[in-house]
């Protein structure tokens, strides 16, 4: 029998493809999780420009209604999912006019779910506590209100995105619920921040 150089180089390919089967039908192909996916701890905070108003339960004001207010907030927390954190977050708007500021702050648990990459809603449930300052520079007052339960809420849209910052343009709005069915309310546009 006569063998070929064509013949030989088949045979010796196929036996090295024979030789070699085994250790890659051993080898075992492990992914990580995706890069782009957050985890772990949260931390940010928001610089806030809105109203803080007051009003009854018959949808009455008082307080002569929304007063223009500034605000911020710091939130910590935990990515329990790659679109899913659970958030501690407190959040306080204060108005000043002339010798009065009148103020209101929360600290909630909240949730906060991205629908899509970049746009997330957020709820939460806390108590409130409210103040008012009057402070002529030769007479000074204030007055706080007991603590109340508290509801908040809030949407944003990133619009830096990445798996370690995040830079949020969000609106935001919350309420301490208070005796005789008074509810002081902040609503509030707002510029934040996460890092992950």
């Amino acid at each position: 029998m006569k063998f070929s150089p064509g013949l030989l180089r088949n045979v010796l390919a196929g036996i090295v493809v024979t030789a070699a089967a085994p250790a890659f039908a051993d080898t075992v192909v492990v992914t990580g999780a995706s890069s782009n996916e957050r985890s772990g701890l949260v931390l940010g905070g928001s610089i806030d420009g809105g109203n803080i108003g007051c009003q009854t339960k018959s949808g009455d004001d008082c307080g002569d209604g929304m007063h223009e207010a500034g605000g911020l907030s710091v939130h910590v927390g935990a990515m329990i999912g790659p679109r899913l954190a659970l958030l501690g977050e407190a959040w306080g708007m204060a108005h000043t006019q002339d010798s009065l500021t009148a103020s209101q702050a929360l600290a909630t648990a909240n949730v906060r779910a991205w629908l899509t990459p970049r746009l997330w809603l957020q709820g939460g449930l806390g108590v409130a506590r409210s103040k008012i300052s009057f402070d002529s520079g030769l007479f000074m007052a204030s007055a706080t209100s007991s603590t109340v339960p508290a509801v908040s809420g809030a949407i944003g849209l990133e619009l830096v995105h990445s798996p370690a910052f995040g830079l949020d343009l969000e609106l935001r709005g919350g309420s301490g619920l208070y005796e005789d069915d008074v509810r002081i309310y902040n609503v509030a546009l707002g510029v934040g921040v996460s890092f992950f």
